[in-house]
């Protein structure tokens, strides 16, 4: 099983359920309803589990990497909405 370690430095295992559900909130922040972006959903989360499986650990800021670059391939405003929703946040890497 693959470890996550997060911004504090702590370990979780990886839950594919939050990669998407993160997807899904950036999804409906950009003004979407999940089901009309459920290809995106599906391709960015399912690069970055697979990264993750591949790995015995792996950094938050890898899964977020993996997330971004997709989302920038794929749909802009989504990946508009993910950068927006870490400022809003103060969430830095």
């Amino acid at each position: 099983m693959t470890d996550v370690i997060k911004r504090n430095g702590m370990k979780e295992p990886l839950r594919p359920e939050k990669i998407q559900k993160s997807l899904e909130e950036a999804v409906r922040d950009a003004g979407f309803k999940p089901e009309q972006k459920m290809n995106v959903i599906e391709h960015a989360s399912q690069d970055a589990i697979q990264m993750a499986k591949r790995m015995d650990q792996v950094e938050s800021k890898q899964i977020r990497d993996t997330i971004l670059n997709d989302l920038e391939q794929d749909d802009k405003l989504i990946a508009q909405a993910w950068i927006h929703y870490e400022r809003e946040h103060d969430i830095n890497y």
